[in-house]
C-alpha cells in the first residue's frame, strides 16, 4: 500500500508539470483581435464590427466588411483609452470600456467656426475679365479637348466663356460678360447684374430688396435683407433649432456640419459626432497573438 501511494504521488508530480496553469493575457506588443460594439452614454450605438449589431441600430453600410478589429497593443493604432482598456484581457472576455474624451476624441477647436448673425457684405462683386486654371483643373469642369477660340458654358450657370490659348499646362480664357446682363449661379444666394466693363475687370451688383427672404444653397436656415446701401447689403439669418447638414470642409470635401445659433453669431462645428463624448465600448476578445 506504501508503495502504490507513493506511485500515485510521483504520478501526480510528473502530471502536474506538463500542464500550464498559467492563462494568457494581453500585454503591450501583442496583436490581438477584438469584436466591439461602440455607444454614447445615453445608450446610442455609433460603431460596430458586428454586422447584425450594425443592422439593428442603422449603421449597416451596403459593401462594408463587418468583422473583428486586429491590432497591435501599445501602438495606438487605435484611440488611447481602447488601447489601454484591453491591457489583461483572456481570451473570450467580454470587458466593458468606459473612455472620456481626452483618451478618445477631444473636441478640435479649429473645426469650429463662428458667424456673426447679422453680417454686411458689399452689394457690388468685382472679378477679373479673363482667368487662368491649370488644365488638369480646367478640365476637371469642362471635360477634354477643348481648342483656342471655342465658347464653353461654365456648369450650372448663365455664364459663357471664350478660350483664349491652350497649352499642356494651362488654359486662359475671358468672360463673356455684357453690360445689363443678369447673371445667375446655381451656387449663388442670389442673381447679379453686369454694371461695368473695362479692360481687366467685370463689376456685377447684386440683385436683392429690403425684406427679402434668401435660401442660400445647402444651409439650413434663411437669411433675411435688413437693408441694401450704396456700398453694402445688411443680412440676419434666421435662426432654426440645432442641425447636422453637409458642409465642404477647407479641404473641400463634403463633411456633417452641426449648426446651432446664439444671441450673436451661427455655430458651425465639423467635429465629428463622437468629439467631446465619453464613449462606451463593449469588447469581447477574439485572440492573442504575441
Amino acid at each position: 500500500m506504501k508503495k502504490l501511494l507513493i506511485l500515485i504521488l510521483a504520478a501526480a508530480i510528473l502530471f502536474s508539470g506538463c500542464v500550464d496553469n498559467t492563462v494568457q493575457t494581453v500585454k503591450k506588443g501583442d496583436n490581438i483581435s477584438v469584436d466591439y460594439v461602440g455607444s454614447f452614454e445615453d445608450g446610442k450605438v455609433f460603431d460596430t464590427s458586428n454586422e447584425s449589431v450594425a443592422m439593428a441600430n442603422d449603421l449597416f453600410t451596403p459593401g462594408a466588411t463587418y468583422e473583428p478589429l486586429n491590432f497591435t497593443v501599445g501602438k495606438r493604432q487605435v484611440i488611447e483609452g481602447f488601447d489601454d482598456g484591453v491591457i489583461g484581457m483572456k481570451k473570450g472576455e467580454t470587458r466593458k470600456l468606459t473612455i472620456p474624451p481626452e483618451k478618445a476624441y477631444p473636441i478640435d477647436p479649429r473645426q469650429i467656426h463662428a458667424s456673426p448673425i447679422v453680417l454686411e457684405v458689399p452689394v457690388n462683386n468685382t472679378v477679373n475679365k479673363g482667368e487662368v486654371l491649370p488644365l488638369a483643373q480646367f478640365e476637371q469642369y469642362f471635360g477634354e479637348n477643348h481648342t483656342a477660340g471655342e465658347s464653353v458654358q461654365i456648369p450650372n450657370t448663365n455664364i459663357n466663356i471664350t478660350i483664349n490659348n491652350v497649352t499642356s499646362e494651362e488654359v486662359s480664357f475671358t468672360y463673356d460678360f455684357k453690360l445689363g446682363s443678369n447673371v445667375w449661379d446655381a451656387r449663388a444666394p442670389w442673381n447679379e447684374t453686369v454694371i461695368k466693363i473695362d479692360e481687366k475687370n467685370v463689376t456685377l451688383r447684386s440683385n436683392v430688396t429690403k425684406n427679402q427672404v434668401i435660401q442660400e444653397p445647402g444651409y439650413p436656415f434663411t437669411t433675411t435683407v435688413i437693408d441694401v446701401g450704396d456700398k453694402n447689403i445688411t443680412l440676419k439669418r434666421n435662426p432654426v433649432p440645432d442641425t447636422t447638414v453637409p458642409l465642404p470642409d477647407r479641404f473641400g470635401q463634403m463633411i456633417p456640419t452641426k449648426i446651432s445659433f446664439n444671441e450673436t453669431s451661427v455655430i458651425f462645428d465639423q467635429n465629428p459626432e463622437v468629439a467631446g463624448k465619453t464613449l462606451i465600448f463593449n469588447v469581447t476578445l477574439i485572440s492573442i497573438d504575441k
